[in-house]
């Protein structure tokens, strides 16, 4: 049937196929005899060729959560986010009525939401605010210009896109390593030398499981951040020091898990006759934040952690060994994790410099004031 109505709107839908190409979108009409006359205007115009169908941004969403959305890594957030999205511009506005003054007040409404971590309001990064409104947006613009075909206006990407901050550089030197064993809870250790050896996200490290692990092939496969349905598995290879770590970690419990933690009490004093409990993130941040705090280091996040073992690799194998070690599928993003230290950058102006006063010892100067005689 050409017409129907969703029982979420008040207006009547349009759906038919001309040459093999969907046309459906919303007639903008509420009775069924003013949404006929709309269809057999925009089937005409199909027909000449003089115009594209039309569908609102509640339409256009709905095909695209449908047809892939739903089915993304991050399709839990991208719901929620895409409801304040629709909420902000308005469900029943044409996709070729939203262009950049609407995108500019969707960027202005979530800039005044701040943050959604935490406790209270906090001021949100321009990273944040492009990630899930201008990019976010954007998908649906294309889905609907490119499966839907529909009228969409032309919007201006480059200008909506805010500046972003650089890339962290955080590197944590060795001092500040030995620090934070110094003051992190001892149970806690094991998580973070896997993590700094292996550059894995922390989600990987406190989720990493019994069967994830080949001890006779010394290899670990974890699943990974991707675009593709059901992610990624990335395998790395294990040192013979990371395969002790994991065996004496798992010899401490006969759970499937493979990073545990002693329950403390209210004072930090080890529950006595408890089980040991699987790793959790929540386990983890309190007693990470306070090591960091007791060491004096400030600016460092776990994540930091990857960054380390990205620019340590990088240091003595090379940015093609620092892609596998991290799981990356394109080595520009390789790049922002392989750091160059202030006395990497002077080993190499003193290697510089040594080797030009090396050529300027070795020239044939003697030969050329004897050959000028």
């Amino acid at each position: 049937m050409s017409l129907y109505q969703h029982k979420n709107s008040p207006y009547w839908q349009y759906d038919f196929q001309w040459k093999g190409v969907r046309f459906h979108g919303t007639t903008g009409e509420t009775t069924k005899r003013r949404a006929q006359q709309v269809l057999e205007r925009i089937k005409l115009d199909v027909k000449s060729g003089c115009s594209k169908p039309q569908a609102t941004l509640n339409d256009a969403t709905r095909d695209y959560w449908e047809s892939s959305g739903k089915f993304a890594e991050a399709a839990l957030a991208d719901g929620n986010r895409l409801e304040r999205l629709i909420r902000c511009i308005g469900p029943h506005r044409l996709m070729s009525q939203i262009s950049e003054p609407q995108i500019l007040d969707a960027i202005k409404a979530r800039r005044e939401e701040g943050s959604l971590r935490g406790k209270g309001p906090a001021p949100i990064a321009n990273a944040t605010i492009n990630r899930t409104v201008v990019e976010l947006f954007k998908r649906i613009h294309t889905h609907a210009r490119s499966v839907m075909k529909v009228e969409v206006a032309e919007i201006n990407w480059k200008a909506l896109k805010l500046k972003e901050s650089e890339p962290r550089s955080r590197e944590l030197s060795t001092d500040d390593e030995a620090a934070i064993y110094k003051h992190l809870r001892a149970d806690m250790h094991a998580a973070v030398k896997f993590a700094l050896a292996t550059g894995l996200r922390q989600s990987n490290v406190v989720s990493l499981r019994r069967k994830d692990i080949d001890l006779l092939r010394k290899e670990v496969t974890v699943k990974v951040k991707s675009d593709r349905p059901g992610r990624k598995t990335h395998t790395l290879p294990l040192t013979t020091e990371l395969v002790a770590l994991l065996e004496a970690e798992m010899q401490l419990h006969s759970l499937p898990c493979v990073f545990t933690y002693k329950p403390h009490d209210t004072h930090g004093r080890p529950v006595l006759n408890a089980d040991r409990r699987p790793m959790t993130i929540s386990a983890l941040r309190p007693q990470w934040k306070r090591a960091l705090i007791a060491a004096k280091i400030s600016d460092f996040r776990w994540h930091d952690l990857r960054h380390t073992a990205g620019s340590r690799c990088a240091r003595v194998a090379g940015l093609n060994a620092t892609k596998e070690l991290l799981g990356h599928e394109d080595i520009s993003t390789t790049c922002r994790y392989a750091h160059v230290t202030r006395d990497d950058l002077r080993a190499a102006m003193e290697k510089m410099t040594a080797s030009a006063a090396d050529e300027s010892r070795n020239s044939p100067e003697e030969d050329t004031q004897i050959s000028a005689k």
